[in-house]
């Protein structure tokens, strides 16, 4: 048989053995080629099965189902796998301890390195490729973004804020690297330091300077205490013109608001974001049903297609001043290291965490803090039921670290608010959705995040389970891809 009729012959047992489809495959022989994977991304109405794709230079290059690793490509086998976008965690506060106090801090540097160190990876392990700081402090991005493995920083700069008020009670001298990002508010001038000029801090002056600082958002601070204070805060005419000084420098605003009060006048004032969840209301503190002025306020964001970050974990996490049981939860090691573990469970941690927990118990009123805690717990689930019902637009958030204590660990308390969304019955594509597509779309950072689409930066996790079938399937992330470069979950626990 001459070579012609031999390699015709070999064809037709090719095709009769192993089909068309497999003769058909490409040869790609450059770049990274994830292989035969189950590919999840929102923007496609049913996952794309037998997926190929292929990364070059941090980005996606190709996507087929018809594509093979030549020899001079990096394959990967991606068989039984899921293949998903990297999450995007908009709002954090990467620089703030989930674990150890300022005492512990002075007593123990150590431990605070061997935290700092394992912050970024922390984010990294359950799947967050992408985080924005919501309040950004001096010299945190610097040290985050120079550690060897960190997710993709953004931040909204430095917050704004009524000296006097949350977040700025004691106001530090000018030449203080904290010094707040301050707004002066008329309505609240009695609060004003005599030493500030109020003509010099104004709405203009507070949007360029988080622009200097190479923001992408802005956040504002309207709180007046929880229901349980009487702190000063940015009020709605002030904020408007916040919006308006954040608009002309195309920056997105993002307003800290947890009451019905706080929430009517972000939605006043047209912000794009509102930074938390609806847990505070007039009357009984202990009732966690909400009322009708917490539903009407809740429809009216959703009909100004305001985005809503719901925050659940940040009252939830508080419940480890109570039960500390999240120190047994076994993915606690991707979060921190054995060394502050070993401290929240030894006798001083345990005397730091009581002490604290005695501090909460003196501050709150009747009846009494473990009841109001699980009341404001009930009441972050119920509202949050509410703005699904109403189609409020919500994206994923978890306010890392929220709360003093160990309660809210980075990255661990991500994967927790994920659970908190799947447990208040939250669909799993809205989950998956709001926490890359819709994120990346309120940030106005979709042109590079968000879906696994060709062009866009190659942030991707590879799953073991799918995680439109259970919200589990979070856990059994295998390989983390960050600007294409594949990392094992594995190497990112701490080990010191």
């Amino acid at each position: 048989m001459s070579n012609r009729l031999l390699a015709k012959a070999l064809t037709a047992l090719v095709l009769t053995h192993v089909g068309a489809a497999t003769y058909a495959q490409r040869v790609v022989d450059r770049g990274t080629v994830i292989e035969n994977v189950t590919l999840i991304s929102p923007e496609r109405s049913t996952p794309l099965l037998h997926a190929d794709v292929v990364i070059r230079d941090g980005r996606i290059a190709e996507i087929g189902t018809n594509l093979v690793a030549g020899p001079h490509a990096r394959r990967i086998e991606g068989s039984g796998r899921f293949l998903i976008p990297g999450l995007i965690d908009s709002h954090v506060h990467a620089g703030h301890s989930a674990a150890l106090d300022d005492d512990a801090i002075d007593a123990h540097p150590e431990l605070w390195a061997a935290y700092r160190g394992q912050v970024p990876r922390a984010y990294l392990a359950f799947g967050f490729t992408s985080i924005v700081d919501l309040d950004l402090a001096h010299g945190d991005q610097a040290w985050f973004e120079g550690t060897p493995l960190h997710p993709h920083f953004y931040s909204c700069g430095g917050g704004i804020k009524v000296a006097g008020g949350y977040m700025a009670f004691n106001v530090p001298s000018l030449s203080s690297p904290n010094f707040p990002n301050l707004v002066y508010e008329p309505k609240e001038a009695e609060h004003w330091p005599k030493s500030l000029d109020p003509g010099s801090y104004t709405a203009e002056r507070a949007a360029s300077s988080a622009a200097d600082a190479g923001a992408i958002c802005v956040k504002a601070f309207v709180e007046s205490g929880f229901g349980m204070f009487n702190w000063p805060y940015l009020h709605t005419e002030t904020l408007k013109k916040i919006q308006t000084a954040t608009r002309q420098r195309k920056l997105v605003l993002m307003v800290h608001a947890t009451s019905v009060d706080s929430w009517k006048s972000a939605i006043d004032a047209h912000v794009d974001i509102i930074a938390h969840g609806l847990w505070v209301w007039p009357g009984d503190l202990g009732n966690p049903v909400p009322p009708q002025s917490a539903s009407s306020v809740i429809a009216a964001a959703a009909r100004a297609s305001i985005y809503v970050q719901p925050t659940m974990q940040t009252v939830a996490g508080e419940r480890a001043m109570i039960d500390p049981s999240l120190l047994n939860d076994p993915r606690i090691t991707l979060a921190l290291p054995p060394a502050v573990i070993g401290y929240l469970r030894s006798a001083e941690g345990v005397k730091a965490s009581t002490a604290l927990l005695d501090e909460y118990r003196k501050a709150s009123p009747a009846p009494g803090f473990e009841s109001l805690l699980g009341a404001a717990v009930e009441r972050t689930r119920s509202t949050f039921k509410l703005m699904m019902q109403d189609h409020v637009s919500l994206i994923f958030g978890s306010d890392t670290p929220g709360a003093e204590g160990f309660g809210n660990p980075p990255g661990l308390n991500g994967r927790l608010e994920l659970q908190d969304w799947a447990d208040a019955g939250a669909p799993l594509a809205l989950i998956l959705r709001a926490a890359t597509l819709d994120n990346a779309t309120a940030l106005g950072l979709s042109r590079d995040l968000g879906s696994i689409e060709i062009g866009k930066r190659a942030d991707l996790l590879l799953l073991k389970e799918n995680p439109l079938a259970s919200v589990s399937a979070y856990d059994s992330i295998e390989t983390i891809f960050l600007s294409g470069e594949p990392i094992a979950r594995e190497t990112l626990r701490a080990h010191n």
